[in-house]
């Protein structure tokens, strides 16, 4: 069986599937928008406030500028991501819920769900609530869910964004974020300088260590060598320098322990200490004033006027002795400051002196050597001390490295949800929904509406589209219009079926051919293309006989205006003695119409399957042209199948909108499981409510006689 060509798509038939199915399109957007509106009034709606937060990828420093300028250009991009990442920590989020106080709030904090709540109406037991760890997992996950952290584009600024029921409380939790998040930055570097200062410390305790060392050991070189070096250099200044250092040094010793005793007893109060190790006078006056009123004091009863006045009197005194002791040991300070100085100064003059001098070359060594490695350690001590003063000074004056340039303000319109995004999305889905079922309508579930569609239904030549036309009151079908009016559109429809069925069943010479003519279900216009099939025949001068096998519902003998006594099926049952009963001439043309009268009462399958029908057949083919078959409907019984193998070509109706994909392709391939291997099947659109592409040529169609 050959597959026909197919049909290329027509816009106007896409459009008049639209206009057909315009009303579930118009359901279809009805029910989404319906649903939008449900949702938009049932949606709790949600808040969004945004800071923008400016980060320094290099860093900010005081101190320094040139370095930050430096660090920006290398660390740009890394810096920045690592930023955005530490807003989105959970550490950081722990330390905004805290500050906030979020899990004390219905939304973040613990609450009952829509299902504790049905029972606690009905008066179930409820699970036991979260406590601890659960309670700071279920707020730290809806705040997640609530916080956005973004970087804005190719910029260094982050927004911070946070959305709630609450529109002061997402503005609120917002800056927070964004505040404690600088906070933690600055917190940061400021314990970054202090423990970098304490690791300097220690390495500044061993470079004093090793510069107090090797101060000693070129005086005990000197010491030792005393007697030797000035016999070489010849200089009695050398001993005198060295005595005048010993007694720098021992006085230098003195004071430092009555500094640190001094200093120890003025932290303690302990001004009798304090007193005996500064030796000043006024102090010692001052002292011996507070012993006496202490004294006073404790003779008189606490409360009194006067146990008060002495009490204020003694503070008065133990103020003083602060004070007085306080510079006391800032001139120790500046004394023993002043003799590693007067120390230094007669260190330096001693190797002046003893380098001028006429030394041997081996002393000269030993001393350079000495000299060196006190040089070493001084400057080794300087640039540590120099480096930990720098360090002390950046972590009193660090400042973070982000700035809050925007802080998120209250927003007035909610975030979610967006009523005209929702709504048009409703919209356009509702569109989009509605020309998809329409169109699933039309070639999966509904009747078929063009040609085009039935030939991508079915793998069979589409003969003719008949269209819909008005009856009018004098004739009984439009078949009759192939004889009343001959150049009508819908005759010239019926004589292009019949081309197609003569491309499908050639002619045989001394053979008739025989069509027989059936559809899916009934009401399909099965019989009345039948009869307009045959006509044209007729009219092309082909002896042609009609016969009305649907012994279910005959029809023909209405159709043609005749009441014969007896029908066919009489005659398959033997019921009748020829065939003059059942046989009339069509008296709107040369047709001869072999006809039923009433349904059948019993089974037809077996009548249709009998030598009688069979020889009927075979006669007619030896004496006639063409014999055209009206059968019963594919679906609902099974007569038309006993007739396919009899039949030379098929004509499968089809209603236009009314007959289901599901039923046409069941009596399809039925019908083609009946059918003998060389026969064909031509499909015919009946009713059709347009107009075809190819009858638009209304000039060369009218009534005859015009």
């Amino acid at each position: 069986m050959t597959t026909p060509p197919r049909e290329t798509i027509d816009i106007k038939d896409l459009l008049s599937i639209l206009q057909r199915q315009a009303r579930l399109i118009g359901v279809t957007i009805f029910v989404f928008l319906t649903l939008a509106f449900l949702f938009l009034a049932s949606a709790v709606p949600l808040y969004t406030a945004t800071a923008l937060v400016e980060v320094d990828p290099a860093g900010r420093s005081l101190l320094d500028p040139q370095d930050t300028q430096r660090a920006a250009a290398t660390m740009a991009d890394a810096r920045l991501e690592s930023e955005v990442e530490k807003l989105r920590s959970s550490s950081l989020a722990l330390d905004t819920i805290r500050d906030t106080e979020l899990y004390l709030t219905e939304e973040f904090g613990v609450s009952l769900s829509l299902t504790d709540r049905a029972k606690q109406a009905i008066g179930l037991e409820l699970p036991e609530p979260p406590m601890g760890l659960q309670v700071v997992q279920a707020t730290l996950g809806r705040f997640n869910d609530a916080m956005s952290v973004r970087r804005r584009g190719l910029t260094y600024l982050v927004a911070v964004s946070f959305t709630s029921e609450n529109p002061t409380r997402a503005a609120e939790v917002a800056n927070a974020h964004a505040q404690t998040y600088i906070r933690r930055q600055l917190d940061a570097k400021v314990q970054d300088a202090l423990a970098g200062r304490d690791i300097l410390r220690a390495q500044l305790d061993l470079a004093q260590a090793q510069l107090a060392a090797t101060d000693g050991a070129f005086s005990d070189y000197v010491n030792h060598n005393l007697d030797r070096l000035m016999a070489e250099s010849g200089s009695v200044a050398v001993e005198n320098l060295r005595d005048q250092m010993t007694v720098a040094a021992a006085t230098r010793v003195e004071l430092l322990q009555s500094q640190t005793l001094a200093r120890a007893a003025l932290e303690a109060s302990d001004f009798d200490t304090l007193a005996n190790e500064i030796g000043d006078a006024t102090l010692i006056a001052l002292t011996e004033q507070r012993s006496v009123l202490a004294r006073q004091i404790a003779g008189k009863a606490e409360g009194t006027a006067e146990a008060i006045d002495l009490a204020a009197g003694l503070a008065d005194l133990e103020a003083r002795i602060v004070t007085g002791g306080a510079r006391a040991v800032s001139q120790l300070d500046a004394s023993v400051t002043g003799y590693e100085t007067a120390e230094s100064d007669l260190r330096a003059q001693l190797q002046t002196e003893l380098l001028s001098g006429p030394l041997s070359p081996q002393t000269l060594t030993e001393v350079y050597s000495l000299q060196q490695e006190a040089q070493i350690a001084q400057r080794q001590y300087d640039t540590m001390l120099l480096r930990l003063r720098e360090i002390e000074t950046q972590a009193l004056v660090q400042i973070a490295d982000s700035r809050v340039v925007s802080e998120a303000l209250p927003p007035r319109q909610p975030s979610y949800p967006n009523k005209k995004l929702i709504l048009a999305l409703a919209l356009f889905a509702g569109i989009g929904g509605g020309i998809t079922l329409a169109f699933a309508y039309e070639y999966f579930v509904g009747g078929v509406t063009s040609a085009i569609q039935l030939g991508n239904l079915l793998p069979a030549r589409v003969g003719a589209v008949i269209p819909r036309e008005a009856l009018p009151a004098d004739q009984k079908t439009v078949a009759d219009k192939i004889v009343n009016e001959p150049m009508s559109l819908i005759a010239e429809s019926f004589r292009r079926l019949r081309a197609a069925v003569d491309r499908a069943c050639p002619d045989d010479p001394g053979k008739g051919k025989v069509i027989m003519v059936c559809s899916s279900v009934p009401a399909e216009g099965k019989s009345t293309t039948a009869l307009a099939l045959a006509r044209t025949y007729a009219a092309a001068g082909k002896k042609t006989l009609l016969i009305d096998a649907d012994l279910r519902n005959p029809s023909q003998h209405s159709f043609i205006g005749c009441e014969p006594k007896h029908g066919i099926l009489d005659y398959l049952l033997d019921e009748v003695d020829g065939d003059e009963a059942f046989y009339d001439a069509d008296p709107k043309s040369s047709l001869g119409v072999m006809m039923g009268r009433r349904r059948s009462m019993v089974p037809t399958d077996a009548p249709l399957q009998s030598t009688t029908f069979r020889d009927l057949i075979s006669n007619a083919r030896g004496a006639l042209d063409v014999i055209i078959i009206d059968t019963a409907p594919l679906v609902p019984v099974v007569d038309a199948r006993y007739i396919a193998p009899l039949a030379d070509c098929a004509v499968l109706c089809v209603r236009h909108g009314i007959t289901k994909q599901s039923e046409l392709r069941t009596s399809f391939d039925q019908l083609t499981d009946s059918l003998r291997s060389d026969a064909e099947v031509v499909t015919v659109l009946n009713c059709y409510e347009g107009r075809d592409k190819t009858y638009r040529y209304d000039g060369y169609y009218g009534y005859a006689g015009k």
